[in-house]
């Protein structure tokens, strides 16, 4: 009798942490014809950490360096735990004026409570999903003041997110599958020869399933500090951006502070972020940069 009991309530357990099409067709009030991804809910606030992360303050100045490095994530919100790691590259093509910045997750594994999952509307057919690949972001940076640099630094960036995420992704509420892009302005003033304060301002736009509604144009807007001194990089700072949509999600602002320390040719870098409005998760990144050739 025991060992019946006992498997029902195995049974029973499975049961609570499964969906049914029937099921998803009832949470998400499937009219029967649409595509899942019409349920899917297009911003910060509803997908995985990678999905629509905030762009990286930018200083005001342009790296000269040439870099490649690896690192590591860790995300946790409640119902979601997330690990990723990460792959970057930054080269100089002509100094103090032109710099161009590669990152791509190339996988992301994760768990999902059923709560999270019935939250985001993740599709039945991925509800037991652990991993997706991740996207790859490209960006470039112009110098608009080179002549006053020394004091006062203005640059232009022009950044794109290409998916090389699957439809899985999308389904399981962890990647949007789509492009999108942000091209922002940064400023940097010296407050003296190691504290620099620093901003940006710019827009950021991705696209989304949402009838009428195919894409998200969003107020992007970042400011803090960077402080230099003994091959020792800090910066404290804000950043975040405002969708158009009231209450979505769409509105992720978090605070970041990144460390880095230069030992000859390689940087060690640690990076934690806290979310503050319409991302959840707080975040830890630990890696390790190559310095390469520097440009003349």
């Amino acid at each position: 009798m025991k060992k019946y009991l006992f498997l029902l309530f195995i049974a029973a357990q499975n049961i609570a942490h499964t969906q049914t099409q029937q099921q998803w067709a009832q949470l998400v009030g499937w009219d029967g014809v649409s595509h899942y991804s019409k349920y899917i809910i297009f911003n910060a606030g509803h997908m995985g950490p990678n999905a629509l992360t905030i762009p990286a303050i930018t200083t005001g100045s342009i790296d000269s360096v040439n870099a490649i490095g690896l690192s590591g994530q860790l995300h946790f919100a409640k119902g979601d735990k997330t690990q990723n790691f990460n792959l970057y590259g930054n080269f100089c093509l002509a100094r103090n004026r032109v710099s161009v910045n590669v990152n791509w997750i190339p996988i992301e594994f994760f768990k999902m409570s059923d709560t999270i999952k019935r939250e985001r509307h993740v599709y039945y057919q991925n509800y037991f999903d652990k991993q997706a690949k991740g996207d790859v972001l490209f960006s470039t940076n112009i110098n608009l003041l080179n002549k006053w640099r020394n004091k006062t630094q203005l640059a232009l960036r022009v950044g794109v997110r290409l998916p090389s995420s699957s439809s899985k992704g999308v389904a399981a509420a962890r990647f949007i599958d789509a492009t999108s892009y942000w091209v922002d302005v940064s400023l940097g003033k010296m407050i003296n020869q190691r504290l620099k304060w620093m901003s940006m301002a710019g827009l950021y736009v991705w696209q989304m399933d949402k009838g009428d509604l195919r894409q998200n144009d969003a107020f992007l807007f970042g400011s803090g500090f960077e402080w230099n001194n003994n091959n020792w990089k800090l910066q404290p700072y804000f950043a975040g951006y405002l969708g158009y949509e009231a209450k979505s999600g769409d509105k992720p602002i978090v605070f970041r502070f990144n460390a880095e320390k230069k030992i000859n040719k390689i940087i060690f870098l640690l990076c934690l972020q806290q979310g503050l409005n319409d991302f959840k998760y707080t975040s830890i990144e630990t890696g390790i940069k190559w310095l390469l050739k520097s440009t003349n």
